[in-house]
């Protein structure tokens, strides 16, 4: 490293510093993430005497690195989900400045502690759509100085009390932490010089809020004084280094500890050092495609976004710094404008396919449809992720992702080892991408065949798929690949073929049969009235309308129903016979299912 120890300096010098934009956060910045409590007991640290580590500033002096790359003022008032990022700064110009590598968590959070808010979302509401004061209040921090912590009321061995509070608050026992910056020119006109000055400032703040015989307020408010304003517990490493990768390495090596720094935070601040490109801001970019496949309904990460893009570039999918050097990342960015494009319209496919988050429990099964339609073309020529959301013109397309993504989800395909079957998976539709073929689900069944990911479903395997019950997350998985040509753009509901209220015990102790301890064992097991045998997809008014009517009587008037029920044709549909019913439709379930995973050229 190029540098050296510099002088210590107070809290107050480095928050000046911060005010000036002398202090600055680089493009390899990690996002503040501390919480309300861990800023408290940094304050309570701080005033205990306590060490809280050592710094590392970066020295920017050269034109080169100032115009050339992005920084970011500090955050001052943090507000949850709404106010999270870093304001950018326009650093042309400028001619001398500090970039912070390490310790931004903690600077950031004095900042905030000294001069800024903190709002978070109060207990028992509603996240608003926007920010809203009334739900997410703006705090700032306070210090309580009328009296001591009780033992009892300790927690975590903190001494002192600080608080993010909001409204009203009595100045009798709470003192605005960043008054102290203040305290001493309401009094004497200007910075106290000397101990004499400071005692004279403190006493005459006590005194108008009747607290100048509490010795602890006085107490406690010179030891906030000091800790702050005159004591230099700012210890930091000086880096004078004028290249990017030097400072990218410092960064790996320094934030390994406090907050756990997430692989993707480090990758993303490698690829942003990486590109020089000010049009291209990747980490917004990276949180709008999180945010938008989450106005979806799709909880996804950074990691999953990058991996994704690994992929989709033709580089490298393990997670490994070497992958993000200068060249792989330029590789990203030649086609980041239209991958942002096909994340969303893949999200938008897969809503359409009727999946939740829940159901979606392999994110990863995602990056190969991604890959898929990124680099095929549809029938017109036009990129197929442009288009893959007009059923109209790619149902056959659909239909083949659709059943390859459910078949996956119930195989477990991405559980362990998914980086080598992510890049076995690509190489199969590499080799598929021409404009005549649909999604290559066969050769991907057949490649796999044999293997830990063998996608083929054996009859152990079938058979405890058909006593799935209906709040498990694969149901839904399961009835899609038995009802493959619904609309699944509407809203479907998991409906009880015989009605789930004919199985409550009472009903069903009023039959004739309801003394026979055998069938009402069978009518009782929810995997027989509330397994997959007993259910089927109906859209949302099909199913109002159907309620709780007889399974014979919904088909007398909807006889168009009764292929969907996968039955032969004399099976008897009343309820008396809902132990040959079960029986017919998981045989007729199970030849279904089993159909599913034979390829073309083996049905024929």
């Amino acid at each position: 490293m190029a540098g050296s120890y510099a002088e210590p300096i107070t809290i107050e010098d480095a928050v000046r510093h911060i005010i000036k934009n002398e202090y600055l956060l680089p493009a390899i910045q990690r996002k503040f993430i501390w919480r309300p409590e861990q800023i408290c007991s940094l304050f309570d640290s701080i005033m205990r005497g306590y060490p809280i580590n050592s710094f590392m500033f970066w020295e920017v002096t050269t034109p080169r690195i100032a115009n050339d790359f992005r920084f970011f003022q500090f955050l001052k008032n943090y507000c949850e989900r709404f106010g999270e990022d870093n304001p950018d700064l326009d650093t042309k110009g400028l001619e001398h400045f500090w970039a912070v590598i390490d310790g931004q968590q903690r600077l950031t959070s004095l900042y905030i502690g000294l001069k800024g808010t903190y709002a978070y979302k109060l207990p028992r509401k509603w996240w608003p759509s926007s920010k809203n004061s009334e739900i997410l209040p703006e705090r700032k921090l306070y210090l309580n100085i009328a009296s001591p912590l009780e033992d009892e009321q300790a927690e975590d061995k903190i001494q002192y009390e600080f608080r993010f509070l909001a409204g009203e608050i009595s100045e009798k026992i709470w003192f605005k932490v960043g008054d102290i910056f203040c305290i001493d020119t309401k009094c004497i006109g200007k910075k106290a010089t000397s101990t004499q000055e400071i005692h004279e400032s403190i006493l005459h703040y006590l005194k108008d809020n009747d607290l100048e015989t509490n010795s602890y307020a006085f107490k406690t408010l010179y030891r906030l004084y000091t800790s702050i304003r005159t004591e230099k517990i700012i210890n930091y490493y000086n880096e004078t280094s004028t290249e990017i990768d030097d400072i990218v390495s410092i960064f790996i090596r320094t934030n390994h500890g406090g907050s756990p720094l997430s692989f993707s935070d480090l990758l993303i601040s490698i690829a942003i050092a990486n590109f020089q490109d000010k049009d291209i801001d990747i980490r917004k970019d990276i949180d709008n495609i999180v945010s938008e496949a989450g106005s979806k309904g799709f909880h996804i990460t950074r990691d999953f976004v990058l991996k994704t893009a690994l992929a989709v570039s033709g580089n490298d999918i393990q997670f490994k710094v070497k992958n993000f050097n200068r060249d792989k990342v330029e590789s990203i960015v030649r086609i980041w404008k239209n991958l942002q494009l096909c994340f969303n319209n893949t999200f938008e496919l897969i809503k359409s396919f009727g999946l939740t988050d829940a159901a979606l429990r392999a994110k990863n099964a995602l990056i190969p449809i991604v890959y898929y339609v990124f680099h095929k073309a549809d029938t017109s020529h036009e990129p197929l992720y442009k288009t893959i959301n007009n059923p109209a013109k790619n149902k056959d397309e659909r239909k083949k992702i659709c059943q390859w993504l459910h078949m996956s989800l119930l195989k477990g395909t991405f559980g362990g080892h998914s980086d080598t079957t992510l890049a076995t998976l690509r190489r199969i539709l590499r080799s598929n991408l021409s404009d005549t073929k649909l999604f290559p689900l066969e050769n991907i069944i057949e490649h796999f065949r044999g293997t830990s990911k063998d996608m083929t479903f054996t009859d152990d395997f079938i058979d405890r798929l058909l006593k799935t019950q209906k709040e498990h997350p694969s149901c839904f998985s399961i009835l899609a690949l038995l009802y493959p040509d619904l609309d699944f753009s509407q809203a479907l509901d998991i409906d009880h073929i015989h009605p789930a209220a004919g199985f409550r015990k009472a009903v069903l102790a009023k039959h004739d049969w309801g003394n026979n301890p055998e069938r009402r064992t069978f009518y009782e097991a929810p995997e027989n009235w509330n397994g997959i045998a007993n259910l089927q997809l109906l859209n949302a008014s099909e199913n109002k309308a159907k309620q709780d009517m007889d399974l014979s009587q919904w088909i007398q008037k909807n006889p168009s129903r009764f292929p969907m029920l996968y039955v032969s044709e004399d099976t008897d549909l009343g309820f008396d016979a809902f132990e040959k019913f079960i029986a017919t439709r998981r045989r007729c379930l199970k030849q279904k299912l089993q159909q599913l995973v034979i390829s073309e050229d083996r049905r024929a």
